[in-house]
């Protein structure tokens, strides 16, 4: 994992301010991100796919407008797919216009019927925008209960949950969509699966990013050394 991480550090954070390391950069996003951790993983209001009872917990913040977005469903569903050990929280993070809201607040109340997942994939897969009267029909196409979906579409209960989600990514300086979250780790854009599975199976082996740089630091990389000794990483 080491190798891959090295890779992580040049190809997503080359173009960061030079007023730091790229390794003091991933470390301080680090401890941004266990700050939040609470309210990034286990808010009682998201919705959860995969094993609920999984110790690793992939969170995706998206925008149904998103085309990044769109490609990204396949990469999530084969993770989903590979991993009987992760659970994935989706976060709704309506940022490119007002249809992307009204899809958001949809998907939402179509979970409060059980069928968050499905209606989600089918917003995903459609080609092109989706309209309000477009993502109702595919609503009644999957069996959900119209007037009470329409109903919870209005509810303050939907409105909160949305509100607060933008808050979390406003915390999290989540700029753009996809943002995915593993552990201490955030990967900004559509990573693909083979990166997205590289940082589950580095969580999941329990190495998070101060013991990354404390191991780097052991091998001999003098930046890391600098970071390890700067933040008393020991």
């Amino acid at each position: 994992m080491r190798y891959f991480l090295l890779f992580f550090l040049t190809i997503f954070l080359v173009n960061e301010s030079d007023a730091a390391s790229r390794l003091e950069q991933l470390y301080l996003e680090s401890q941004l991100i266990n700050n939040y951790s609470e309210d990034l993983y286990f808010n009682g209001n998201d919705f959860v796919i995969g094993n609920k009872d999984a110790k690793v917990t992939v969170v995706e913040f998206f925008d149904y407008n998103c085309g990044y977005c769109e490609r990204a469903l396949a990469d999530l569903i084969k993770l989903i797919d590979s991993n009987p050990n992760i659970k994935v929280v989706l976060k709704e993070y309506p940022i490119l216009n007002d249809n992307s809201y009204d899809l958001a607040k949809l998907s939402l109340s179509a979970g409060l019927q059980g069928k968050y997942f499905e209606f989600h994939s089918v917003l995903l897969s459609t080609k092109g925008a989706v309209s309000y009267d477009q993502a109702l029909k595919i609503a009644a196409d999957i069996g959900l209960d119209i007037l009470k979906l329409e109903e919870d579409f209005k509810s303050q209960q939907v409105n909160d949950i949305i509100a607060n989600t933008k808050v979390l990514g406003y915390s999290l300086a989540v700029s753009g969509t996809p943002a995915y979250f593993v552990g201490d780790i955030k990967l900004a854009g559509a990573v693909g699966y083979e990166t997205l599975q590289e940082v589950v199976n580095y969580i999941t082996e329990g190495i998070f990013i101060n013991d990354y740089i404390v191991q780097l630091a052991q091998a001999g990389d003098s930046d890391a050394y600098k970071i390890m000794v700067r933040y008393g990483l020991y």
